[in-house]
């Protein structure tokens, strides 16, 4: 009877804070060895967002950078926005300008030549171009605010142009519509830019995002909001995020050792405690 009744007594209170001393001891070690490993992953995973970021702001602004038209490289910055636009372009041509074909009979010199200083309707170029897609041709962009003002330096809309292949010279032939366009000055180069139209980045940091904007209405002044950007037709995407602090500088010939321009790009990416400071230097790679 005593054993039957010992059994049916069940655990006793210090049996109770045995089990559960060693539980706390058991679950104090679980934590201390797993929670180093978890900490690890998280701090990982957020490393890995920050360079996913960054590498996606480098490769962006970098590639536009370096096809840009030269010298269309301007930046501003405001409260907490830092701006940065350009001019870009899908192709470079040289074109043939006075002179250079005089060995032909002088109608069909006029013809294939780009005259400067007064209208023409019609040139032809040494390298092919006419399969890419443009809305403007520009020639000699120097000074400020340059082919943002068009004024001699870049076709405006309208007046419409058309680039055909010659395949019996294996050139291009641009004609323009109606009495033609007076480029300005000529270009050191013979180089005739294909512009697509005007790309812009705000880099707000109070926004933490880093957004590229295309397709809008170009202006002389530029445009550094949101809102002012949307407002002029732009398409927005955004390339980064977790935006702690950003700067931008656009450093001029001859002080950037090349001939275009050099713009210097930092930008401060934070993210749970994981901070990535991303440097870049990208310069233009073409010349008026």
């Amino acid at each position: 009877m005593r054993a039957a009744a010992r059994l049916q007594q069940g655990f006793t209170l210090i049996e109770l804070v045995i089990v559960i001393t060693v539980g706390a001891i058991v679950a104090v070690f679980m934590v201390f060895f797993l929670g180093t490993p978890i900490d690890a992953y998280f701090a990982q995973s957020s490393r890995a967002n920050l360079v996913d970021s960054g590498d996606r702001v480098l490769r962006s602004v970098a590639g536009d950078v370096r096809t840009a038209l030269p010298n269309s490289l301007r930046v501003t910055a405001s409260g907490s926005v830092a701006a940065l636009e350009l001019l870009a372009t899908n192709a470079v041509a040289r074109y043939y300008g006075p002179g250079d074909k005089n060995y032909l009979t002088p109608a069909k010199e006029a013809l294939e030549e780009l005259a400067i200083g007064q209208p023409d309707t019609a040139f032809y170029t040494m390298t092919q171009f006419a399969s890419l897609n443009g809305s403007y041709l520009a020639v000699d962009n120097q000074g400020s605010p340059g082919a943002y003002g068009f004024g001699g330096i870049m076709t405006p809309l309208p007046p419409a142009f058309t680039v055909t292949p010659d395949n019996a010279t294996v050139e291009d032939h641009a004609t323009f519509s109606g009495a033609g366009f007076d480029f300005a000055n000529a270009s050191p180069t013979h180089s005739i830019f294909l512009v697509s139209g005007p790309v812009s980045y705000l880099c707000d940091s109070s926004a933490q995002t880093v957004q590229r904007y295309s397709g809008y209405t170009i202006s002389s002044v530029q445009m550094a909001t949101d809102a002012q950007l949307m407002a002029a037709g732009a398409t927005r995407s955004q390339i980064a995020q977790n935006v702690s602090a950003c700067a931008l500088n656009v450093v001029a010939a001859p002080a950037s050792a090349k001939y275009g321009q050099l713009l210097i790009l930092e930008v401060t990416l934070t993210n749970n405690g994981e901070t990535l400071p991303v440097f870049q230097e990208a310069a233009t790679e073409f010349v008026p």
